[in-house]
């Protein structure tokens, strides 16, 4: 129990054993201004001091604790079970999309940047379409993590990517087979897409510090900045180097969720 109900539960209990401050500080060995703050609400006691205030009030300290709530508390436990395999599939497409994402950048840059293409075309709509599956896969697994954990934010940015990868992979294997038109302007609005979408999935990420703690932040954190960096266009190339611990940090966090949900699984069904 947090303040101030910590503060008006020990007032409550004091008038009811029918004690003064002066009595109850008496037994406690603490001095009146401390028990006057406390029920007050202005300091939370240190939990000796909270354990002995409750000791001569006759109350235990567990009773003033507030239940843990599970964040699948209203989840139905068979919609669990089906995310449990997509999340899994997910982190194991992080993977796929992490180490194909080398190849493609290399790939990509010889043909946009030098003007060759270094591979036959249907190797290079093979390649894109498999990173581009990858990509979705991965990226479903935190819609999925959106919506058990009630967190909007990262449903929306995980769907905002999707949508934008969808949109300019699609461009890069049509354009195989016409004139690429104004190319710097395209890899412009590219990098403006990718770096709007990745500040609000890099927010939503932030939003599962409650059941995963640090991770969640630190990815959350290297993500809004590569996407910082993307929107500004000319410091793209520096986005990669905090979109790659990004990513790595995504596939451990996606495995996480998934043990966690498991596990939560398990419990309810032999509850």
């Amino acid at each position: 129990m947090k303040q101030p109900e910590l503060g008006r539960k020990i007032l409550e209990l004091r008038k009811q054993k029918g004690f003064t401050q002066e009595e109850l500080v008496e037994q406690c060995n603490i001095n009146v201004r401390t028990i006057q703050r406390i029920e007050a609400g202005e300091v939370m006691p240190r939990t000796f001091t909270l354990k002995t205030i409750l000791n001569v009030l006759g109350e235990d300290l567990e009773n003033l604790q507030e239940p843990e709530t599970s964040p699948f508390e209203n989840f139905n436990l068979k919609e669990i079970g089906f995310s449990i395999f997509y999340i899994k599939l997910a982190w194991i497409c992080g993977i796929i999309y992490f180490l194909s994402g080398f190849v493609e950048i290399a790939i990509d840059y010889a043909r946009f940047q030098e003007g060759e293409l270094i591979i036959p075309k249907a190797a290079y709509i093979s390649m894109k379409f498999i990173v581009l599956l990858a990509d979705i896969y991965f990226l479903w697994g935190f819609v999925l993590s959106g919506k058990i954990f009630n967190i909007y934010l990262l449903k929306i940015g995980a769907f905002f990517l999707i949508g934008t990868s969808i949109l300019f992979y699609g461009y890069d294997m049509v354009s195989l087979y016409f004139e690429p038109f104004y190319t710097d302007y395209f890899i412009m609005v590219q990098s403006i897409f990718y770096g709007i979408a990745g500040i609000i999935f890099g927010f939503g990420l932030m939003r599962l510090k409650m059941p995963f703690g640090k991770i969640s932040e630190v990815a959350g954190g290297f993500q809004v900045v590569s996407g910082i960096l993307l929107t500004m266009v000319f410091m793209g190339w520096l986005a990669l180097t905090f979109l790659i611990p990004a990513t790595i940090l995504q596939i451990i966090l996606l495995f996480k969720i998934e043990d966690l949900i498991k596990n939560e699984s398990l419990e309810n069904v032999k509850g």
